[in-house]
């Protein structure tokens, strides 16, 4: 939506054509609740979920295959597989848990509770409680369990984890200094998809899935080696894919579909997550960024994602492409141990004679040469050293700036490496809170846009950027941002967080109605979205309009049921409580 008395935009070059504006350089801006319990027992994870629950492994696209099927010809690595951590990797809430813990740095009081109905989880903070009955819990519970919700159509993850090598229950990875935490920390399509085997999401919304949420559980056969449906009616090498013998790269990029996390993931126009299949380069999907300090320093241990670890390593740096995760990992079998089983795949290399001139141990090279991190610090990183040190490093979690970011791999054109490392940057910098790093991502759009080149995703997250980002008024910068926010909207009608952004430009532009009319589509598009709902009763409730504030949370409630956050924002509303 474009400023009533200007003309309407033809494109993104002609907005940006029309404003001057400079993007300027900007400075930087730049604590774990502990709950002894019983260790939760899970009755259907000693024999494999997916054997245990009598799920079907299943093809990707072109047609369902059942594990039957596919254990006809491949016996041993079914059944073998059944009992690996992937397989294991989502499933119902069997585990049978009562405890209480206390998270000290938000003060709030969690439940955890095991009946016939299932898992209960609870928290109760400043008088007020909500609990919620688990649907999934998500993970193998080699390091930790997660733990799902569903309300409505929508999927949320629980504050709270078990970690199972500590035996204890903790707050999930990134709710250890979270000031409110609450059941609202939406399940993202992207997550949910390195951890099910078919997600079945709904088209541009953040947290919202079809019925069922999962069309299958648990990782299976297809992630790895594609649609099987052809196969079966013509087995033969030609018609299924083998990690092994595709070029390294398109090899590499099965493992590091889930196992390359970066520090951002930006699709490529017109791509979803789910249109990764074996056989394809990753980057056909969607581009992986890394920091440029992923080379730790010696003697320290950067904690960054398996394959950005391994491709550091001597042993990768001396093999070259002929090392990949499927030199050590066997992704048919669970090890028995990490001693043993992991030596031999060393000596495979390193050959016998190493053990005659080795110091003692020489039965166990991991636990020297790859130390394990606790697994509490994070959800998303390497637990395990894959560098594989001479020494044993330390970890560094802290203290460590980026100066730019790099690409795993190139995207396909030039064009489209512009746009998403400009994405990346962005997106990054907003959550780093580093102006340095959103300058460049912007400067990047800034120049497609100017082109005429810059796709909608690319003009709602340029607009957004130079709303936030402070300039005196004549400067035009929140005009730019609301036109070009504008074309976004115009590309995307239905995407309901467009909505919300175009809203807080109107607002900033001081344009109240119009503001409060898009937060209203938002939530009629999305009606879990939660961020419509806050800004929106902010709105109002600077407006003085206190009423339409209480009316707003009430509908939130309403839609949601019982929240901590809405329930208080009530509350403080209410003129009988102050």
């Amino acid at each position: 939506m474009v400023a009533p008395d200007k003309p309407q935009r033809t494109g993104a070059r002609d907005v940006v054509a029309d404003h001057q504006c400079e993007l300027r350089s900007g400075k930087d801006r730049t604590g774990a609740a502990s709950g002894a319990a019983r260790p939760p027992s899970r009755s259907g994870r000693t024999g494999g979920l997916l054997l245990s629950a009598g799920l079907a492994l299943t093809s990707l696209a072109g047609g369902a295959t059942t594990g039957e099927e596919c254990r006809g010809c491949h016996t041993a690595e079914v059944e073998n597989y059944l009992r690996t951590g992937m397989a294991n990797s989502i499933g119902p809430p069997t585990m049978e848990a009562e405890t209480t813990f206390l998270h000290e740095f938000s003060g709030s009081s969690f439940e955890i509770a095991s009946s016939e109905l299932g898992m209960v989880q609870a928290v109760s903070r400043d008088g007020l409680r909500v609990e919620r009955r688990i649907k999934h819990v998500i993970g193998s519970g080699n390091a930790a369990f997660g733990f799902l919700l569903e309300i409505g159509d929508y999927l949320y993850q629980s504050p709270v984890s078990y970690y199972t090598k500590r035996k204890r229950w903790e707050m999930a990875p990134g709710f250890e200094r979270h000031p409110e935490p609450e059941f609202d920390r939406p399940v993202l399509h992207e997550c949910l998809w390195c951890h099910a085997g078919r997600p079945n999401p709904v088209a541009h919304t953040q947290n919202r899935y079809g019925r069922p949420a999962l069309e299958h559980e648990a990782i299976s056969c297809d992630r790895c080696h594609g649609p099987g449906t052809g196969h079966l009616a013509s087995p033969s090498a030609e018609t299924i894919v083998n990690p092994v013998k595709l070029p390294a790269a398109k090899r590499d990029s099965v493992c590091e579909q889930c196992h390359l996390g970066g520090e951002e993931r930006v699709l490529n126009p017109g791509r979803s997550f789910g249109d990764f299949l074996p056989g394809m380069l990753l980057e056909e999907v969607f581009a992986v960024y890394t920091d440029d300090f992923g080379a730790a320093k010696p003697g320290r241990f950067k904690v960054v994602s398996h394959a950005e670890q391994l491709r550091l390593s001597a042993c990768h740096r001396a093999s070259g492409d002929r090392m990949w995760c499927g030199t050590c990992h066997d992704p048919h079998a669970a090890p028995a141990d990490d001693g043993p089983s992991y030596r031999s795949r060393c000596l495979g290399c390193h050959g016998e004679s190493l053990t005659d001139r080795h110091a003692p141990p020489v039965d166990d090279c991991v636990s020297c040469h790859m130390v394990r991190r606790p697994s509490f610090d994070s959800g998303h990183s390497a637990f395990t050293d894959h560098l594989i040190a001479r020494r044993p490093q330390e970890f560094s979690e802290t203290g460590q700036r980026a100066r730019s970011l790099r690409a795993w791999r190139e995207p396909p054109s030039a064009e489209l490496a512009t746009r998403n490392t400009g994405l990346a940057y962005l997106r990054l910098g907003q959550r780093r809170g580093r102006e340095d790093f959103m300058d460049e991502g912007a400067s990047l759009l800034a120049r497609l846009a100017q082109a005429g080149r810059l796709d909608s995703e690319g003009l709602e997250a340029l607009g957004s950027a130079l709303l936030a980002k402070e300039a005196p008024p004549e400067a035009g910068l929140k005009e730019l941002a609301r036109d070009l926010l504008g074309l976004a909207l115009e590309a995307a009608p239905t995407v309901a967080a467009r909505h919300r952004t175009m809203a807080a430009a109107e607002w900033q532009l001081g344009d109240r109605s119009r503001a409060i009319e898009l937060l209203g589509e938002a939530i009629s598009l999305d009606p879990q979205n939660r961020a419509a709902y806050q800004v929106l009763a902010r709105i109002h409730e600077e407006s003085g309009d206190v009423q339409s504030a209480a009316e707003t949370w009430s509908r939130y409630i309403a839609v949601v049921g019982p929240s901590i956050l809405a329930q208080d924002k009530l509350r403080s509303l209410d003129p009988a409580s102050r």
